[in-house]
């Protein structure tokens, strides 16, 4: 019987398979930059809208003000 890795299959199968495992846990950050700069392009070009606003008529209250009711300490 041959052995091509020298006894040691299982040792070398980890090795390689812990190697292709850490190329696959990296995170590709170029999208999420990418949506935060158009996100701040939006904010920096409506900033300046927001300013300019318009003038919110309300309607007058009629009901009569809320009696306040007297809160009571009991000790004992």
């Amino acid at each position: 019987m041959h052995r091509p890795y020298g006894g040691n299959e299982m040792a070398h199968l980890w090795k390689k398979r812990r190697r292709t495992n850490t190329m696959m846990s990296e995170i590709n950050v170029t999208p999420f930059v990418d949506v935060m700069l158009v996100l701040l392009i939006i904010f920096m070009v409506t900033a300046p809208l927001a300013k300019f606003g318009f003038d919110v008529h309300l309607p007058k209250v009629e009901a009569s003000p809320v009696a306040r009711e007297e809160n009571w300490i009991i000790t004992l």
